[in-house]
């Protein structure tokens, strides 16, 4: 009797249970817009860099005498940004290297063997004159027409050489411009020779060496001259974040040293191949982004913070 009524107070549990289920409101289906993936933000850090940054040298062992560039200057190309001395030993080579010695030893050979071919051909004419008469040999006649054809040969050889030497002339006398200026010339070398800008944008970096008055050596790197607008980031991205990424998605920057400011930019670079990495490592890619700078306000160098939203 007992295990009866405990039975049907188990009943009468589970058939409340269940009518308080049923009475139940079903939760809404998830709409499919809903469902759908929604790409998450990618961040990652970055470095500023010039796209194109030229270093400019000391051709010689020189001392310094005027000095016209400054960092953050604005330059043209070929402007001048610093004067230097140029030693004496140097001169006397560069005057060697420019002097027309040898293009008039090989115009007078070119002279010489015009006259020889004159006269051969001269003489050719008589010994024809005179085989007609019977006064010399045909054998006579052919041995002068080798030595015409030999001289000819000489002089094509010695006009390939002047026209090289006058070549090489013209190109010594335009790289001794571009170190000396415009007042050399051919066997002419000035005292002072010029330091020029290789290219428009600014100077980013100077020897800290670099004064009027100090002798430096040959090669010494003395500015480094960049453009700065636009300027690009370069950043090491992680495989799967890589894979997201696509050429023109836009960016937001924002730098440490410019806190409260946010830049545009724009991803454009995406290398296929990855950065050299162990084999149970993952791989990174170091993507490249453009990002404008009318105002010359970022500076090489510069820590980076990027966020990117692919699905944008």
């Amino acid at each position: 009797m007992i295990r009866r009524a405990v039975l049907l107070a188990v009943g009468i549990s589970i058939f409340a249970a269940t009518v308080a289920f049923a009475q139940t409101p079903a939760a809404p289906a998830e709409s499919p817009e809903r469902s759908s993936f929604r790409p998450a933000d990618i961040s990652f850090s970055g470095k500023l860099y010039s796209p194109v940054k030229l270093s400019v040298f000391l051709p010689f062992n020189a001392k310094i005498l005027t000095l016209s560039g400054q960092i953050g200057q604005h330059v043209k190309r070929g402007d001048v940004l610093a004067s230097y001395e140029i030693p004496l030993e140097t001169r006397m080579d560069e005057k060697t290297k420019l002097s027309p010695a040898n293009i008039k030893e090989l115009e007078h050979k070119l002279a010489v063997a015009d006259k020889e071919i004159d006269r051969l051909s001269a003489k050719g004419r008589e010994l024809e004159a005179m085989s007609q008469r019977n006064m010399t040999s045909q054998q006579a006649i052919s041995m002068n027409a080798k030595e015409i054809e030999v001289v000819r040969k000489e002089k094509s050889a010695v006009l390939e050489q002047l026209s090289l030497a006058r070549d090489l002339l013209t190109d010594r006398v335009e790289l001794a411009e571009d170190h000396f200026g415009k007042g050399v010339g051919i066997g002419k070398v000035p005292k002072d020779g010029i330091i020029k800008a290789p290219v428009d944008g600014y100077v980013m970096w100077m020897n800290p060496e670099l004064r009027a008055g100090v002798k430096l050596a040959k090669e010494a790197e003395l500015f480094q001259v960049g453009l700065l607008n636009p300027m690009i980031i370069r950043a090491q991205v992680h495989e799967i974040e890589a894979q997201k990424l696509k050429e023109g998605v836009p960016a937001v920057v924002t730098f440490d040293s410019i806190p409260g400011k946010k830049f545009n930019a724009s991803v454009s670079r995406i290398p296929w191949a990855p950065m050299p990495a162990a084999l149970q490592q993952p791989s990174y890619y170091e993507i490249e982004l453009t990002i404008p700078n009318p105002d010359a306000e970022l500076k090489e160098g510069l820590k980076a913070q990027i966020t990117i939203q692919p699905g944008k």
